[in-house]
This record gives C-alpha cells, sequence and structure tokens, in this order.
C-alpha cells in the first residue's frame, strides 16, 4: 500500500488496513511508536476474541481459521537500505523471461512506487523475514518461496467504519465469514446484511463478498460500474446471460495457497485437478459470454480480458492429459494414451505381458526336473521377474535348491526362483510399472511446471469472476425485494424517500419513512418520541441505506440520492462491549470522542441514547455541548441523526436552521395504552410514556401504579408518599440520630413521648 499519513489518535488507517487484509502474522519493527503497537495489539486481541467466542471446531478439535500473531523484529538488521536491496532481488513468477538484471529493476518499477519509502521498507522486511523463516513456513522447506504476483491494497477511498459499528448496525459478525461454514449450508437471512447478501453461487464469491463489505468505497466512478453491472442484470433481456452465468459460477472452485501447494509439489488427488480443470473450463465459458457483452458492463471487459492464451492452453493440455476416469479408478494420477509415445510403449508391454509371462513359463518348464508339474513366471514391483513352482508330483522336495535356479521365498508352499528366463525379462523388459510411474511422473511434472507459469492470470480470472457472482448476487436481492439504485454524488445530502430497514422489513409489516439531511435541509436531527416507538431502528436504517450506496449495492427505498461519505460512525453501544472492561456511560464517552475528532463534513454520524449510564442532568449538559460543538461547525456539520429520552435537550440548543426536532407519530388510547404508527413526522415529545410501555409489556399492574404516583409527585416537586411503616421507621430514626448528637439535651421523658407519637403516628 503507498505511504499514506496516519493519525495518531486513533490510528484508523491501520486498523482499516488490518480489517482489510485479515493478517495470519503481523511483523512490526522494534521502536515503532507505542500507541501504534497498541492499537495493532488491540486489533489482534479483537480477532482473537471473536475467535474464541465463534469459531467452530472441525471434527478433530481443530478451529478453522489460523489465530493472528505479532512479531516484533530487531530495527538495526531490518534498516530501510538493507529492506530495499531486498526488495530489488525479488523474483516474480510473472516476470519477462531471460530478463536481464537492468530489465528486472525496470520491470518491478513498473509494479512498485519506490518512492513510498515506508512501503519499501515493509515489503523489504516481509520478504527478509520469509527469506529466514520459509522452512518453518513451507511444506517443502527444502525449496524457496514462489512470489506469484504483488498485490495492492487502497485505502485512500475507503469509507471509514468502526468495528463496533459494523456490530451495532448488524452488518456482518465473525461467526458468519465463508471460513466457518460449509458453502451453500441454509444459513437464516435475518441474522446480519451479510448472509442476507450473500446469494453468490461459488466460495470465492462469498470472500470476495465479505471483502467488499469491509471496503465501502467512495470512488463514484467504482460505484457506477457496480449498479451499471446490477441494472444489466435486472433487464429482462438479459435472464438467460444471468441464468449462464449463474451455472458456470456454481463450478468455480477457489484456490487456496494449500490446494496450489499441492500441484506444485506433485500432491494433488484425482479430484483436486478435476476441480482446477472445471474452474479453468467455466472461467473460460464465463469469458466467452462476457464477450458478447464487454461494452455494456465493465467487469465483463475485465473478465474478458482476463482470460489469457495461457489459461486455455492449461485447461487443453489437463484434458488431453489426464485420464479422469481411470485416475479415479486406479486413485492416482493416468496419463491418457497419445500423449507420449514411450509411455504408450510401455502401457503396451504392460498388457502383453500376461501373455508374454505365459509363454517364457512353459519354455522354462521344459528344462525343469520331472517332479515340477506346474510353473508360472510372475511379475513382482521392485523383485521383478520370477519363475514360481505352482505344484509337484507328489509332495515336495524338502530341498528348495534346484540345480540352474536362485531361491528367492516361498510363500504358501509356492517356491519363487529366479531363472534364466526370468534374468532376461529383468533385462529386456526390466521393472515395467516402475519405469510407467517415472514416465507419468516426468508427464506430470512438465504439466505442473506450465501450470506454475500462468497461476498469476488463473488467479486473477477467478478473482474477477468472484467479483462478478457478488454483483449477481446483489442483483438478486435487489430483485426479490424490490431495490432501488442509489444516485450517488458528491454534494452534501442524503435525500432518501421512502426508505427501509433491509433486516427489520423481513419480519414483520414495515413503515418506510423519508430522510432529508444537507442539499437546503437540516443536518442535526433530534428524535424524541416514545419507548419502543421506532427511533433506533430508523437510525440503523439510514446508516445502512448510506453504507449499501457504498458498496455499490441497491438499496431498499423508492429514491435514494446520496453523496458519499468519508465516515459512518456511530455512539450506540453493543453486547460485545462488555468485553471492553468498561462501563456503558464511558463506553458512550469513548464513541463520542471518536464523533468529535474523526467526523468530517461528509461524515455520517448517528447517535443512540447517549448517556443512560448517568444521571440525566450531566447527561444533558454533556449532550448539549456535544451538539453545540457540530452545529458551531455550521455548513461543515457533518449528518448527524441523534435519538434521546433527554427531551430539555431541544430547549437548550440555539434556534438554527442546521438543527430540527423530530418524532414518530403515536395514538394514546382511553385506556392509556399506546398505538405506534411508526410515522416519522416533525416536532417533539415532552414525555417518553414509559408506564403505558410497561402496561403493554405486561408489568405488574401495582408496580406500575406506584411508579405514576411517584412520577406525578416528582413533577410537582413534592417527595414521594411513602407507606405508614417506613414512614414512622424512618421518623424513630431521625429522633435517634438527634439523641446521638451532644448539642441536643433531650429529657428521657421527653424522649419517650417523641417515641410513642412516632409509633402510633397516621
Amino acid at each position: 500500500m503507498d505511504d499514506v499519513m496516519e493519525d495518531d489518535f486513533d490510528y484508523q488507517i491501520t486498523k482499516a488496513l488490518y480489517k482489510q487484509c485479515q493478517p495470519q502474522c503481523v511483523l512490526i519493527l522494534n521502536g515503532a511508536p507505542d500507541p501504534f503497537i497498541t492499537s495493532v495489539k488491540k486489533s489482534i486481541a479483537r480477532d482473537l476474541a471473536e475467535d474464541n467466542q465463534s469459531l467452530p471446531s472441525t471434527s478433530t478439535g481443530v478451529t478453522r481459521m489460523v489465530q493472528p500473531v505479532l512479531k516484533i523484529l530487531p530495527k538495526n538488521e531490518n534498516n530501510y537500505d538493507n529492506c530495499y536491496h531486498r526488495v530489488r532481488c525479488l523474483k516474480l513468477d510473472c516476470e519477462p523471461e531471460d530478463a536481464t538484471n537492468a530489465d528486472r529493476i525496470i520491470f518491478l518499477n513498473s509494479l512498485l512506487n519506490f518512492k513510498s519509502r515506508t512501503m519499501i521498507h515493509s515489503l523489504g522486511l516481509l520478504l527478509k523475514y520469509l527469506d529466514e523463516n520459509w522452512n518453518k513456513l513451507s511444506l517443502t522447506p527444502s525449496g524457496q518461496a514462489r512470489y506469484v504476483y504483488i498485490n495492492y491494497i487502497f485505502l485512500q477511498d475507503l469509507v471509514m467504519i468502526e468495528d463496533d459499528t459494523y456490530k451495532s448496525l448488524n452488518i456482518m459478525q465473525s461467526r458468519f465469514h465463508p471460513s466457518l461454514f460449509k458453502f451453500g449450508a441454509t444459513q437464516n437471512q435475518g441474522n446480519d446484511l451479510y448472509t442476507f447478501l450473500n446469494r453468490c453461487q461459488s466460495r470465492p464469491g462469498a470472500y470476495y463478498l465479505w471483502k467488499l463489505m469491509k471496503h465501502p468505497t467512495r470512488n463514484i466512478k467504482i460505484l457506477q460500474e457496480r449498479t451499471q453491472a446490477i441494472e444489466f442484470f435486472l433487464d429482462i433481456d438479459n435472464q438467460h446471460v444471468v441464468h449462464n452465468l449463474k451455472s458456470c459460477l456454481n463450478h468455480v472452485h477457489r484456490l487456496t495457497p494449500a490446494i496450489l501447494n499441492k500441484y506444485s509439489t506433485a500432491q494433488a488427488k484425482t479430484s483436486d485437478w478435476g476441480k482446477f480443470d472445471t474452474t479453468l473450463v467455466n472461467i473460460i465459458t464465463i469469458g466467452e459470454i462476457c464477450q458478447q457483452y464487454r461494452d455494456s458492463v465493465g467487469i465483463f471487459a475485465k473478465i474478458t480480458d482476463s482470460i489469457t492464451e495461457g489459461i486455455h492452453y492449461a485447461h487443453y493440455f489437463i484434458d488431453y492429459i489426464i485420464d479422469f476416469e481411470m485416475s479415479k479408478k486406479q486413485g492416482k494420477f493416468i496419463v491418457k494414451r497419445n500423449v507420449d509415445p514411450e509411455l504408450d510403449e510401455l502401457n503396451d508391454l504392460r498388457h502383453s505381458l500376461p501373455e508374454r509371462l505365459t509363454a517364457k513359463a512353459t519354455e522354462e518348464l521344459e528344462n525343469l526336473p520331472s517332479n515340477v508339474e506346474k510353473c508360472i513366471m510372475v511379475y513382482i514391483p521392485d523383485i521383478q521377474y520370477c519363475l514360481a513352482i505352482t505344484e509337484w508330483n507328489g509332495t515336495p522336495p524338502d530341498d528348495e535348491i534346484i540345480p540352474g535356479l536362485e531361491f528367492k521365498f516361498s510363500i504358501n508352499n509356492i517356491r519363487y526362483y529366479k531363472s534364466k528366463g526370468a534374468r532376461e525379462l529383468d533385462q529386456t523388459m526390466g521393472d515395467i510399472l516402475l519405469k510407467i510411474t517415472r514416465r507419468q511422473s516426468q508427464i506430470m511434472l512438465r504439466l505442473v511446471n506450465y501450470i506454475k507459469k500462468h497461476i498469476g492470470p488463473v488467479l486473477n480470472a477467478i478473482e474477477y469472476c468472484a467479483e462478478l457472482d457478488t454483483l449477481l448476487s446483489f442483483a438478486t436481492v435487489a430483485v426479490s425485494h424490490n431495490y432501488v439504485k442509489p444516485e450517488m454524488v458528491k454534494s452534501h445530502v442524503i435525500n432518501i424517500k421512502k426508505g427501509r430497514h433491509p433486516l427489520s422489513e423481513l419480519k414483520k409489516d414495515f413503515v418506510a419513512n423519508d430522510t432529508q439531511s444537507g442539499g437546503g435541509s437540516s443536518l442535526v436531527k433530534i428524535f424524541t418520541g416514545p419507548n419502543a416507538c421506532g427511533k433506533t431502528i430508523y437510525l440503523k436504517q439510514v446508516a445502512l441505506i448510506v453504507y449499501m450506496a457504498h458498496i455499490g449495492c441497491y438499496v431498499p427505498a423508492e429514491t435514494a440520492k446520496i453523496g458519499v461519505v468519508t465516515h459512518i460512525l456511530t455512539q450506540m453501544p453493543t453486547m460485545e462491549s462488555i468485553a471492553q472492561n468498561a462501563s456503558a456511560f464511558l463506553i458512550d464517552l469513548r464513541q463520542t470522542n471518536s464523533l468529535l475528532y474523526s467526523s468530517t463534513p461528509n461524515s455520517l454520524i448517528i447517535m443512540d441514547e447517549f448517556g443512560k449510564g448517568t444521571s440525566e442532568t450531566d447527561s444533558l449538559a454533556l449532550l448539549t455541548s456535544i451538539l453545540k460543538s457540530f452545529i458551531s461547525r455550521g455548513n461543515y456539520c457533518p449528518h448527524i441523526l441523534c435519538a434521546t429520552h433527554i427531551h430539555r435537550v431541544i430547549e437548550l440548543l440555539p434556534k438554527t436552521p442546521i438543527l430540527q426536532s423530530m418524532t414518530f407519530d403515536y395514538v394514546l388510547d382511553e385506556d392509556n395504552s399506546l398505538v405506534f404508527l411508526y410515522e416519522l413526522i416533525s416536532g417533539n415529545v415532552t414525555c417518553s410514556f414509559a408506564h403505558a410501555t410497561a402496561i403493554s409489556v405486561g408489568l405488574a399492574e401495582n408496580v406500575v401504579l406506584h411508579a405514576i404516583k411517584t412520577f406525578m409527585s416528582i413533577k410537582k416537586d413534592k417527595l414521594p408518599p411513602c407507606s405508614p411503616d417506613e414512614d414512622r421507621a424512618n421518623v424513630v430514626k431521625h429522633i435517634a440520630e438527634l439523641a446521638n448528637e451532644q448539642k441536643y439535651q433531650i429529657d428521657m421523658q421527653e424522649f419517650k413521648q417523641w417515641i410513642l407519637q412516632a409509633i402510633n403516628r397516621k
């Protein structure tokens, strides 16, 4: 990744990079800033915590994903100059053959920006680490690490979203990662947004969707290309194309490093080669389909250009060389006939071997002693050819020595000898199976070497097919749930008409609501209303629609005009917050601190019930100050949606067009029961109707009635009424306290009278 400036407050880019890569190992130089190292450690610790909570185990008890580790390397041995020279020595499989050293440097300069010193330093550090630890990392430690290609990561256009926000909005959960379940297994589509959007036909598609959802982008061109593809897939005239593409994608398999290592070390099973060949056939077919429409959709052009001649030849050679039917029967690699004349000749010899052995045994029988009734010539791998005496005239002699024969061994009363004819066969035919195996291995090695040269383009084509699979998945969701194409603009506006929550609308009848922020409308919206009236769902709904627009997906609304945002920030504690060893109020403050520090004018900020963990007065003061801080930014104020039950905050904020108070409509019946209409309207409420809500969920009537009495007393600035017993106890306690104070000289008779009055008090 090219060098970028990182903030030393929250290390957002470091967190985003870690989240994007999902590394198994993190290398850091000793002497790096402590806050930076702490940030990386927290990311790793969060990964480990999620693994322990959610990762299922295999039948052997081994977890499915490798847990990340942190290694801090010495600084002196890994300075910039050493790392720079190691990068210049990098040899890639895709570099031109027979390139001179000068040609290689030019080639590397075309791939790497050597002006990014930190990146070059990091890459050199990684290469040096692999050099020193390859024997611990590889299944073939005697060899050297092979570098297929360099993968660039771009975070410049990334919409920054914290892990807490992913959890608060229920975008994706680690337990639904594609590594952790059998692909194609039945899943509950309402669990989170990822499982809801995942209609991918292939495992590479499911992985690509996971990566794409971790990388929402502000690049309007990329987003337009994605929505353009979805628009093509939704066209009724193109449904045959969609059907054919899905059929092919269903047979595109993922090539993991472990599987690639099998091919390169000739350890791949017939099923592995079968999957590889099936994948090649289908990506070639996908390329042919895309060729017809390459000018219509950008991803079609990418796929068409990625299908190189080498991919075609790789499929041709696999199909031409490997006899899959025989390989499956025999459980090993078998080469087809007419591939190699020498191998064909050896196979012919092997097939004619029974006849030759029978003829040779008949010839040998004439020279054997008369007490030998029957013999056969047999072929035994490694020992090669032997004469086996199977029947004797009468009882076999005790002496195993026969003139002219060399005794080898005896099994089940059958004696095996080396005869003159057996030695002749050894010389003329040799170990036929060994020769066939060696020849097939040579052909296999040549095939593997050819595949290795073209594995880079194959992986590239699979990646593009995975992207296609993801976009087809988006189209499937869009047509199933009546989603629309969002209009992405660079202006400071969010305008959603009849927006819906993508997950909540699956479970019940849903009331759609509009959202206007910026573009002449208020930027700060404060939502009040009864408990359970729909405030939190609405906040999440807006955030999810904005998020979905930034991954190139259609959105649940009638129309949506969305200006690109730099951040989606939330103050919305989750259940996982308990693990942070902090109180609810402290978590609120930490999240709010991030909102204040990280937000830009093009951020979307969601605040839900700030200050629930402390007194209302303190919450009121802090929330007022926080909102005033945002309002003071004027036209540079972010989009802010704030839900609260602290109703007085609206009275303490300045009257400005930037600020608007809103609530959700409801009806209060004659029996004081609430009916929620879930419709957003302007205005605010002064009561949260907690008691009506308590009645609606079945809280004990006597408890609610007492709560109402207490509430009414407090509202009139009076002390709540006490029960007689409680009142007597308080008076007696007060008298006792007075008696203990030395400044009061209380007569015992008078003291008794006070006690009697307190006890008899009504």
